[in-house]
């Protein structure tokens, strides 16, 4: 049986994303927190795709991808429609599941894996596409296992809060990243070919007031 969440604990949560995703010190307790997540409906979860994410594969041809923290699948299924052979992982089991069965309802390419990411295999050189859109830390600690996964001329997309919102999370930890921090990481590893730090309604906990978000596009040589 899935473990809810108070509705309080649930917008909470909603707004810390990126720590969440940081703290990396108890998979079962952030796997029973997600699953309150996904399995209660709340307009604060965005049910679109990532604007960043659309804009960046428009001229892309689809391969496979891989999406990092894929939740109920919106940027998953929005690949698959798009022609991209995708696997979505992600440590919620009802967030994987929702994803499967709407991927099935539509007939969609998509294998849905509930995993932890700091353990799960990406392989080299797999992947013509990867996400991570509002995964936090676990992105930038864990670039050069990304970027290895990558085939040539294979693309990342990452978005993501700015640490300059300045609010703590559940886990205590600033949101976001801080200035420059994905270039500093990713730079050596990979080509930047889109950076930018802006303020904007972001995906998730959005309260109908722009905060500043941080996306970058990155190529593999």
């Amino acid at each position: 049986m899935t473990q809810t969440i108070s509705r309080r604990a649930m917008l909470g949560s909603l707004a810390a994303i990126p720590a969440l995703a940081q703290d990396s010190s108890d998979k079962e307790k952030q796997s029973k927190l997600w699953n309150g997540v996904y399995s209660t409906p709340c307009d604060m979860v965005t049910p679109y795709p990532n604007r960043f994410l659309a804009d960046s594969i428009r001229s892309l041809t689809p391969g496979k991808a891989l999406d990092i923290g894929a939740g109920q699948g919106r940027n998953s299924l929005y690949l698959a429609r798009q022609g991209w052979d995708v696997t979505g992982i992600d440590i919620s089991d009802a967030g994987i599941e929702i994803a499967r069965k709407q991927a099935a309802k539509s007939n969609l390419k998509f294998a849905g894996m509930v995993a932890d990411f700091t353990t799960y295999d990406l392989g080299a050189g797999r992947w013509d596409l990867i996400l991570g859109i509002y995964m936090g830390g676990l992105i930038t600690s864990h670039a050069k296992r990304i970027a290895a996964a990558l085939r040539p001329g294979g693309h990342l997309v990452v978005e993501n809060y700015h640490a300059d919102l300045n609010r703590k999370g559940i886990t205590g930890d600033q949101l976001g990243y801080r200035v420059n921090a994905l270039l500093e990481v990713f730079a050596p590893l990979l080509r930047i070919v889109q950076y930018e730090e802006f303020r904007d309604f972001p995906d998730w906990g959005n309260r109908g007031e722009k905060v500043p978000l941080v996306h970058m596009l990155a190529r593999k040589s």
